[in-house]
């Protein structure tokens, strides 16, 4: 009798286990006309393509020091303002490292880390917005995960562009997907470290 039951806690325990994400994927950006929001999107559902993972969405200044602790990756994304990041990204590092106190914690270092933006045209400075926000993940000793040779996922969205292509929204779905199979393969080691 104590056999069985002690083979139905089992069973019931693994079924919890089973339900339970296995790696928390949190994806924080900005986006003024909605491209930085499709690629954002994209990148989710990529993530989303492995079994086990979560994935919030969450706006620059919506994410809360929990969700951020509680992520085993964080992609950061944003459009490409005056040639760099958008204010609402910097004005989060900020507030991470000072009013949640992340930097000095290092709560999230050894995370993986993944970045993407959207700009007008070819060259005005999706590359540096991208930089931006990799020094961001870097100066709380996240790990950057890239999509092949290039820093991040972009995409240029001025007209005669209809916005965020599918070839770009590929490249997005990937990166998450990717940013997810490190994820599991940091939090496996970490496990099996311990």
């Amino acid at each position: 009798m104590l056999y069985r039951a002690g083979i139905l806690l089992l069973a019931a325990a693994s079924a919890v286990l089973a339900q339970a994400p296995r790696v928390r994927v949190l994806v924080i950006y900005h986006s003024g006309t909605g491209n930085t929001e499709q690629m954002a999107q994209a990148l989710g559902e990529g993530a989303r393509g492995l079994d086990g993972v979560e994935v919030k969405l969450r706006r620059f200044g919506e994410e809360t020091q929990q969700e951020l602790t509680d992520a085993d990756a964080i992609a950061l994304g944003s459009p490409v303002y005056m040639g760099d990041v958008a204010v609402e990204a910097r004005q989060a590092a900020m507030r991470w490292a000072n009013d949640f106190g992340l930097w000095e914690s290092r709560a999230l270092q050894n995370k993986a880390g993944a970045v993407f933006a959207t700009g007008a045209f070819p060259s005005n400075g999706k590359e540096i917005t991208m930089l931006s926000l990799a020094q961001t993940l870097w100066q709380f000793g996240a790990v950057l995960v890239t999509p092949y040779g290039s820093i991040g996922a972009s995409a240029t969205t001025a007209r005669p562009d209809p916005g965020v292509d599918d070839a770009e929204k590929k490249i997005a779905r990937d990166l998450g997907r990717r940013l997810a199979e490190v994820a599991l393969r940091l939090k496996a080691g970490a496990a099996a470290l311990e």
